[in-house]
C-alpha cells in the first residue's frame, strides 16, 4: 500500500509541469517495451500474427483463450487496439491473415514492420480509480529481418578480422558441406588480377550463392546476411565483398584486400549503424526465438551451430562491457527479464515437449552465461503460434494434414533431450504440416504465449 502512495506521490508531482494533453497518460500508461531476437524462419511473424488474433478474441468476443494470463484478466478489458509506432511500416496483420486463409504461412519478413498493441483495463487501485478510471497497457513490438540479428556483431570487426572468421566457420561445422563450390571460386580466381566491378561482382555473385544455400540447408550463422534479402536497402551489387585467403588479407596494401576493406566500411557506415540506432530501441523485456526443429531436421552439427550462434547473439546485443547495444542504444534502460522460447511445439506429440524444453535449456547455455552476477530473470518456453497437429492414435503420434491436403498420422522416436543424445549423422524428420481450414480457431488454441506474457509482465512472484 506505501509503494502505491509513494509511487502515486511521484506521479503527481511529476504532473505538475505537464499540460492537460499529456496528463492522463502519466496516470495511466503501463510501456513494456519488448526487443524480439529470432532467426530467420523462428516463427516471429507468425507469433505476432496469432499473439494479436488472441489478444482481440479475447477482449472483443470473449473468447476464453491465453486462460493462464492474470494480468489482463478479460473481465477488465475495456479495449484493445493497434496503433503504428512512428518511423515504421504497420505489422502487415491483415495481409498475414489473408495469407493464412489462402492456405499459405506468413511471408518472411523482409523489412521492419512497429506497431504499438493497447489494452485499456479498468482501474481496480482503490486510490488511482478515483484519478482515472482506466490503465492502457501497451506493448511495443518490432519485427525485422533475422538476417539484421547476424550482421549486428560485424559492427565491432575490422574487415580482416571479419574475412578471418568467415573463413574458420565455413571451413568448419555444417557450413563446410556447402561451401565446397565457393572455395572452388577462390582457389581458381586469379588474384592478381585488379578488382575491377566486374571481377568484384563476379566474386560477390559466388559468394551470394553460397549464402543462399547454406540457409536453405538449415545454417543459423550466415553474414553478412543482408545480401540474402531483395528488399535490402544496401547495394551489395556495388558495394559487395566476401570474405578473402588470409595471404591477401594479411597484406594492407594489395588492391584487393583495399578494395573489400572499403566496401566493407560502407556497409558498416551506410547500413548497419544507422540500423542500429533505428531499429533496436531502448527495451526493458527480451524474447530469444529459437527453432529447434530446423537444427532437428539437419544434424547434431546444426544444434551446436545454433547454441554458438545463440552465445554470440546474446554477448553482442545485450551484455558485456563493449556491447554497443547496451551502451549506446540502452544507455541507463537495463534489460531484467529474459523469455527463450521454442516455437513451433505442436510439430510434436505432448509427450516429447519435456524432451524438448530440455533441450532448449542446454541450446541456451551459452546466453545464459552472458548473465552470471546479473540481476536478469530468465526462463525457458515452448509456444505453439497455431496449433496444426492433433492428438495421434497413441502418445508419441500426431495428427495433421500433409502438404498434400492429406490427413496423416506420424509416430515419432524419442525426441533427444541433450545433444548427446542425437548420434551423429542422424536427424529428426519435421512434419510439413499445411495451413489448417480452421487456422482461426487452431490459432485460439495455441500453447505457451500466456505463460510467455504472465512471466514478462509478472513482479516477479513466479
Amino acid at each position: 500500500m506505501q509503494k502505491n502512495i509513494a509511487a502515486l506521490f511521484d506521479k503527481t508531482m511529476a504532473a505538475a509541469s505537464l499540460t492537460s494533453n499529456t496528463l492522463a497518460d502519466v496516470f495511466s500508461k503501463e510501456t513494456h517495451r519488448f526487443t524480439i531476437t529470432g532467426l530467420s524462419r523462428s516463427g516471429k511473424s507468425m507469433l505476432f500474427t496469432s499473439l494479436v488474433t488472441m489478444l482481440k478474441s479475447r477482449s472483443e468476443e470473449g473468447y476464453a483463450c491465453l486462460p493462464l494470463l492474470r494480468y489482463l484478466p478479460p473481465s477488465q478489458v475495456l479495449d484493445i487496439r493497434i496503433e503504428p509506432i512512428e518511423g515504421y511500416k504497420s505489422f502487415p496483420q491483415a495481409e498475414n491473415l489473408a495469407a493464412l486463409e489462402q492456405g499459405q504461412w506468413p511471408a518472411a519478413t523482409e523489412e521492419a514492420f512497429g506497431f504499438k498493441l493497447i489494452v485499456r483495463l479498468k482501474q481496480t487501485a482503490s486510490i488511482k480509480r478515483h484519478v482515472l478510471p482506466h490503465t492502457d497497457i501497451v506493448f511495443e513490438f518490432i519485427d525485422y529481418p533475422g538476417e539484421w540479428i547476424t550482421d549486428i556483431p560485424m559492427l565491432s570487426k575490422t574487415y580482416a578480422q571479419w574475412s578471418d572468421s568467415a573463413w574458420a566457420q565455413l571451413s568448419g561445422g555444417p557450413q563446410q558441406h556447402f561451401a565446397h563450390d565457393w572455395k572452388q571460386v577462390v582457389n581458381s580466381f586469379d588474384f592478381e588480377q585488379p578488382p575491377t566491378p566486374q571481377r568484384i561482382q563476379h566474386l560477390v555473385h559466388a559468394y551470394r550463392q553460397y549464402l543462399i544455400e547454406a540457409k536453405r540447408q538449415g545454417i543459423s550463422l550466415l553474414q553478412p546476411g543482408s545480401f540474402l534479402l531483395d528488399s535490402s536497402d544496401f547495394d551489395w551489387q556495388s558495394f559487395g565483398f566476401t570474405p578473402l585467403p588470409s595471404s591477401i588479407t594479411s597484406d594492407v596494401s594489395h588492391p584487393w584486400y583495399k578494395a573489400f576493406e572499403q566496401h566493407f566500411g560502407a556497409f558498416q557506415d551506410k547500413w548497419l549503424a544507422p540500423l542500429k540506432q533505428s531499429i533496436f530501441k531502448e527495451t526493458d523485456k527480451q524474447i530469444i526465438l529459437v527453432d529447434l526443429f530446423e537444427g532437428l531436421n539437419h544434424s547434431r552439427q546444426h544444434l551446436y551451430q545454433l547454441k554458438e550462434t545463440l552465445s554470440h547473439l546474446a554477448d553482442t546485443f545485450v551484455y558485456g562491457q563493449s556491447s554497443w547495444f547496451s551502451r549506446n542504444v540502452l544507455k541507463k534502460e537495463q534489460i531484467g527479464k529474459v523469455a527463450f522460447v521454442a516455437t513451433k511445439a505442436d510439430l510434436i506429440p505432448v509427450s516429447q515437449r519435456e524432451n524438448l524444453l530440455s533441450l532448449l535449456t542446454q541450446i541456451t547455455e551459452g546466453a545464459r552465461a552472458r548473465f552470471t552476477d546479473k540481476p536478469i530473470e530468465f526462463e525457458h518456453f515452448l509456444v505453439s503460434a497455431i496449433e496444426v497437429t492433433d492428438k495421434g492414435s497413441t502418445p508419441q503420434a500426431i495428427r495433421y494434414k500433409n502438404s498434400d491436403g492429406a490427413y496423416v498420422e506420424s509416430t515419432f522416436e524419442p525426441v533427444p533431450s541433450a545433444l548427446k543424445e542425437m548420434e551423429e549423422g542422424a536427424h529428426f524428420p519435421v512434419p510439413n504440416a499445411k495451413v489448417p481450414a480452421d487456422f482461426k480457431a487452431r490459432i485460439l488454441a495455441g500453447k505457451g504465449l500466456d505463460r510467455l506474457l504472465q512471466f514478462l509482465l509478472g513482479k516477479g512472484e513466479q
